[in-house]
């Protein structure tokens, strides 16, 4: 490099460029740079890819060892999980069997409770029989003593019983003389009872007939019973599981009412009380009411006789 001239010019032909003023000579020198970069290029492209192929090579392999790795990881995971699930159902079986021992060992436990109870009852109980045999003994002892005495009160015995049998023989025959009288008074008190029985019948009949008759009298004698002018009272009247409904209405209520049977006498009588003569009782029986004739008939009866106007005035007479 010279530093008065600059840069020293490196061209080949220089002097001959100089002289003859050639182009291609210098188009060479550029077209052999620009071979030259390229080359250089090239080959740097080439060492890069190379680097690059190893690098995709290694990290193949680092993911094919890593899918390896993860496959047997995977196996050995699997394998642990079956080991796992094979060693909690033994852990649940030894668990079982410890239960089962635990419940045998109660089990013996207890039966070696009452073994042990049952041997101290039956100690208690040979104690006792033991004592019972020396009791036995003693009694033994005693009755042989007995027995001879006995022995000489039996032929005593024996001679009473001859005389006791005759004695029974006899009271024998008057018994049986005692039953046939109690059987003759049995079939006289059975006849005096029918006589009885066919009277009261009779006599019921006559009531009946006689009660007939002074209805029939009553009406003939007395107006016929009427609303018109009265005080009309409801009374529907019926049973339902064993258990007697009364239901009560007064001219303008709408619905029947729930009474009790005092509470229902308690009105009537205030209403009888405030005017005998006006209170009409009409006594109502559902279809399906449930009562009895003689029910129905015993109810209505005493309504009519107690408070309603007609038939309390006939009471009366």
């Amino acid at each position: 490099m010279n530093p008065d001239q600059g840069f020293i010019d490196l061209r080949l032909n220089r002097q001959e460029g100089e002289n003859s003023e050639s182009f291609w000579p210098s188009f060479t020198d550029i077209m052999t740079v620009i071979v030259m970069i390229f080359l250089i290029a090239m080959v740097v492209l080439l060492i890069r890819n190379m680097e690059l192929v190893n690098q995709l090579r290694s990290t193949m392999e680092a993911e094919r060892m890593a899918a390896e790795l993860a496959r047997t990881t995977g196996e050995e995971k699997e394998s642990l999980t079956l080991k796992l699930i094979a060693t909690e159902n033994e852990l649940s079986m030894v668990r079982m069997r410890l239960m089962r021992a635990e419940e045998e060992r109660e089990r013996l436990g207890q039966q070696t409770e009452r073994q042990q109870a049952r041997i101290a009852e039956l100690s208690g109980e040979r104690d006792q029989l033991a004592q019972r045999v020396d009791r036995l003994e003693g009694t033994a002892r005693q009755l042989g003593d007995e027995l001879s005495s006995a022995r000489s009160t039996l032929a005593t015995v024996r001679q009473d019983y001859t005389n006791l049998q005759a004695r029974h023989e006899t009271a024998r025959e008057e018994l049986e003389r005692v039953e046939q009288a109690y059987a003759e008074r049995q079939g006289e008190l059975s006849e005096a009872r029918s006589i009885i029985l066919a009277r009261d019948k009779r006599l019921a009949d006559l009531q009946g007939t006689f009660d007939d008759l002074k209805i029939k009298y009553d009406k003939l004698v007395k107006p016929a019973r009427t609303a018109r002018g009265k005080h009309v009272v409801e009374v529907r009247y019926s049973k339902r599981d064993g258990d007697y409904l009364i239901e009560y209405k007064e001219p303008g209520q709408g619905e029947f009412s729930g009474v009790s049977r005092a509470a229902l006498e308690e009105r009537l009588s205030a209403l009888k009380a405030r005017d005998p003569d006006a209170l009409y009782i009409k006594v109502i029986f559902p279809k399906d009411s449930g009562l009895s004739y003689s029910e129905a008939w015993s109810f209505t009866s005493f309504l009519h006789k107690n408070y309603d106007y007609y038939f309390s005035d006939a009471a009366q007479e």
